[in-house]
């Protein structure tokens, strides 16, 4: 069964005990997405075959306002800028802030793989939430182990639509190819599932959730072979451009298909 028929089937078929998870009866409406999507991470991730975690955060640990932990729950982050653990609000649930702060206008996330184990099959995965006027691009990106070359990278941003206010995404500055869409003040889910081997390497990206919805493909270009096959990182950072650029990210996992 493949992940995309899985989400499939988890969204029109079993949605009733999604819904009836524990988290209900004690959530507000933005709770209850948080834990009903890290659910659907954890089933969309792990699939029907055994995977390997090769990152997976945990900012429970670390006081409100401080730097997210260098030592996650699996792999490493190092941080540039504005990013501190701060609660989403309206929930009780942690994540990580992006902003600005005093003497920076950077805010980057850096997540170190616990390995690169070479050519597979990965996901990506984490929870998204842009407040009522955040602005600004946010850019996703998928570099080689040690960062700082990328293969790929996913644009998130609002108003990039002329017929729908809603934000959107595109894959490697293609503007001819917009596609999805979210609302401010929901959480929701961005998958990333990177197929990475020696002749064709290709990303297949979906965007689900309260107001949110999308789906694209894209192949990685030939010349960036070699660093798609050291994949090792992914690097989650906000230009802050706007005079309100703020967004928060939890639940952020990547696996490895054995």
């Amino acid at each position: 069964m493949s992940n995309q028929a899985f989400a499939s089937e988890l969204e029109v078929g079993i949605r009733p005990l999604v819904f009836e998870t524990p988290c209900r009866a004690r959530a507000s409406k933005v709770k209850r997405a948080i834990c009903q999507g890290s659910l659907l991470i954890l089933l969309l991730t792990t699939g029907c075959n055994p995977s390997q975690t090769l990152f997976q955060s945990n900012f429970d640990a670390t006081a409100i306002d401080q730097p997210p932990a260098h030592q996650q729950a699996v792999g490493t982050v190092t941080i540039d800028g504005g990013v501190r653990v701060a609660a989403i609000p309206d929930t009780n649930s942690k994540g990580v802030r992006f902003s600005r702060i005093s003497g920076s206008n950077d805010a980057v996330l850096h997540c170190n793989l616990s390995q690169a184990p070479g050519d597979s099959t990965y996901v990506f995965s984490t929870l998204l939430f842009f407040p009522s006027g955040s602005g600004g691009l946010v850019t996703i990106q998928f570099e080689k182990a040690g960062g700082g070359e990328r293969f790929l990278h996913l644009d998130i941003f609002p108003g990039c639509k002329a017929d729908d206010p809603r934000g959107c995404f595109r894959i490697d500055d293609d503007n001819s190819r917009l596609f999805g869409k979210y609302q401010l003040d929901q959480v929701f889910i961005l998958q990333v599932t990177l197929n990475i081997n020696a002749s064709s390497p290709s990303a297949h990206v979906v965007i689900s959730g309260a107001g949110a919805s999308g789906e694209a493909d894209r192949t990685v270009s030939p010349e960036l072979l070699t660093i798609a096959r050291q994949f090792g990182a992914v690097r989650i950072s906000s230009g802050l451009e706007a005079d309100v650029s703020t967004f928060f990210a939890t639940n952020i996992v990547v696996t490895r298909k054995s």
